[in-house]
């Protein structure tokens, strides 16, 4: 019977390529996803900018509020101010002061509403100046992340290509119909068609093997597979 371990030899040098073309595939099929998420990571930082600045933006719209309405009060004691002087009924004048008080009340309410506004927006102005810096700082990183991944996933594409290459005329020195059972069975487990055995374990699922299995595998006179994986077992020499 012929002797396959030069055979097993070959084919085990070939799955080194093969995992180290479904790593990078694995990789290749990723990153995207990857770029793609850190890409979202920017989007929301500046969506989240953009809420801190509406919320300023709000508070400066309310304070121009708060002022037309403090003009208004203003205007309207000016107005009863001056109508006291011309007014001749008691009542008249009694009402036209309880006017004057009320508004000025309610102009002292406003001014506290706007020195609280301008304090807040004080606050806003400086922590919309730090996340914005920050924000900076953060988007920064992440292109530069996602410059490193793009130039990974195009290292990767060529690098797959040339294993592949290397691959092919390698597995040219292989057994075909042994190569082709190979080929099926790494289809579907990772890239690993070929499992060594280590002691009394099958290293592709780490199962227990039957002790006529390895006393099999090791006289290389036939392909030998594991019950629980069916990879074909390989004892090195």
């Amino acid at each position: 019977m012929e002797n396959l371990r030069e055979t097993l030899d070959l084919l085990y040098q070939l799955q080194s390529k093969d995992i180290e073309i479904f790593k990078l595939e694995k990789n290749i099929t990723q990153t995207p996803k990857i770029i793609e998420k850190k890409q979202k990571q920017i989007s929301d930082i500046k969506a989240d900018f953009e809420n801190k600045k509406a919320e300023y933006v709000r508070l400066n719209s309310l304070k121009k509020e708060k002022e037309a309405l403090l003009a208004t009060k203003e205007a309207s004691i000016a107005k009863h101010t001056n109508d006291l002087n011309t007014i001749k009924a008691n009542d008249m004048y009694k009402n036209c002061l309880v006017e004057i008080e009320k508004a000025k009340a309610d102009k002292g309410v406003v001014e506290e509403e706007i020195l609280k506004l301008m304090d807040d927006i004080t606050k806003e102005q400086e922590n919309l100046k730090n996340y914005e810096q920050q924000a900076k700082t953060k988007e920064e990183e992440i292109n530069k992340e996602i410059v490193e991944a793009e130039n990974s996933l195009k290292k990767a594409k060529q690098d797959v290509e040339k294993i592949k290459t290397e691959r092919e005329e390698f597995s040219k020195n292989i057994d075909k119909n042994i190569l082709s059972q190979y080929e099926r069975l790494k289809e579907s487990r990772d890239g690993q068609g070929i499992a060594l055995i280590d002691g009394e374990s099958c290293t592709g699922c780490n199962m227990v093997l039957r002790p006529q299995l390895i006393v099999q595998a090791a006289r290389c006179k036939e392909l030998v597979f594991c019950d629980n994986c069916s990879r074909i077992l390989y004892r090195k020499a």
